[in-house]
């Protein structure tokens, strides 16, 4: 599988943990705290999931707005990570392609990636 993951999000232990179960799957995973857009450019990245508390001065569905602006990056799918209550609207809003809520189950998180990369893929 040849399949590459970003994941931008603050903290360590989750970023570890949401790494190494797609690891186990497979996934060329790469990982981040956070990087300014301009250096995100780099990464060869199929799907990122992004953490909606990413950032200390700009919300995490602030940088997904970035992200979907840029041409290189604007057609790759985010995820939105977030234990907020109103998560559906926040990934609607800023242009992501799909979410999981934290705490999240491994399953729901899997399927998520799969169907958020099989839609890139299929042009839809």
């Amino acid at each position: 599988m040849d399949k590459k993951i970003l994941i931008i999000e603050n903290d360590r232990d989750i970023r570890e943990l949401v790494g190494h179960i797609l690891s186990e799957q497979g996934y060329d995973v790469s990982d981040c705290p956070y990087k300014p857009v301009a250096e995100l450019k780099a990464y060869d990245a199929d799907v990122i999931i992004l953490d909606e508390w990413v950032l200390g001065d700009k919300a995490g569905h602030m940088l997904c707005l970035e992200l979907k602006a840029i041409d290189k990056l604007m057609n790759i799918p985010v995820i939105i990570l977030s234990t907020a209550h109103n998560i559906e609207e926040i990934a609607c809003t800023c242009k992501a392609d799909g979410f999981v809520r934290k705490p999240f189950d491994i399953d729901i998180l899997l399927a998520e990636v799969a169907r958020v990369y099989l839609l890139c893929n299929q042009g839809i």
